[in-house]
């Protein structure tokens, strides 16, 4: 067994069960960048989009991204004076028949760049829960971190002030553009994407079904690269793929009972 795999393996198990609480603070943070965040939820319906807000937390050896809804959703419901109010919110949604209230989960998953050490990228996530049969299960997958072999382009625009370059790359079944910027040279950006001369602030897919542009930056008063765990399970080890095929099949089945199925994922990779 390649050593690589077999310490990350341990370090993999020892994290899933050390980190059983709610929050576990990984490093300070030295940068947070905000991010809105659009999906296409029916590629026949362009109409039906999920909006989120997304977080860049960015640390001297660790960086996390996740869905800011997701982890309100996350802390309220695991809380009991937050579940009090995001029932009060449940039921307002239905009353009024407006979704942007509920208090839920958005973008699923907590990505974690270089964790548990230099070179991986690790998600902790859930699968299932679509109908009350299927119970959720609370998963990670580790991965190297992948290499996008970027191209420049000649482009160059204005992102929040800040003068940035257009590159462009083929990764995972998705032709992707990047918008970065050198007056920030850190290499890293929204989702897995990074490997540029400075950071990411605006990437989209060619078909523009994944889109995210960067609102904020902020660089004091940060709260510490965490490790959130609201609902305290041990997550169970899996792999990047299997997640993807399991995670299709159950949306597959899913997809004539509920809304926003026909949609395909960030990585096409699966499909191989």
């Amino acid at each position: 067994m390649n050593t690589l795999y077999l310490i990350g393996g341990l370090l993999f198990t020892f994290a899933s069960q050390a980190f059983a609480e709610k929050r576990t603070v990984i490093e300070p943070a030295i940068m947070e960048c905000q991010y809105d965040h659009t999906a296409v939820r029916d590629t026949l319906d362009r109409s039906q989009v999920m909006k989120d807000q997304m977080i860049l937390r960015i640390g001297k050896n660790v960086s996390q991204f996740y869905s800011w809804y997701t982890l309100r959703g996350d802390s309220m419901w695991t809380d009991p004076t937050g579940r009090k109010i995001a029932i009060d919110k449940t039921l307002e949604s239905i009353r009024t028949r407006n979704n942007d209230n509920l208090i839920c989960k958005r973008t699923n998953g907590y990505i974690y760049k270089s964790y548990p050490q230099k070179g991986i990228i690790t998600t902790y996530i859930t699968q299932g829960g679509e109908d009350m049969k299927t119970p959720i299960v609370y998963l990670y997958f580790s991965e190297e971190t992948p290499r996008q072999a970027w191209e420049m382009q000649d482009s160059t625009k204005q992102v929040l002030g800040y003068t940035c370059q257009l590159a462009t790359t083929r990764f995972r079944g998705r032709l992707w553009y990047a918008w970065f910027t050198p007056d920030i040279p850190i290499d890293n950006g929204p989702w897995k994407l990074g490997g540029l001369p400075g950071l990411i602030v605006e990437a989209y897919d060619s078909q523009d079904y994944y889109h995210y542009t960067l609102t904020g930056i902020q660089t004091q008063n940060l709260q510490p690269v965490t490790f959130y765990n609201y609902w305290e399970k041990v997550f169970e080890k899996t792999t990047r793929l299997d997640y993807l095929r399991k995670d299709r099949q159950s949306k597959d089945k899913a997809a004539d009972k509920l809304k926003y199925t026909r949609y395909d994922f960030l990585e096409l990779d699966y499909h191989q």
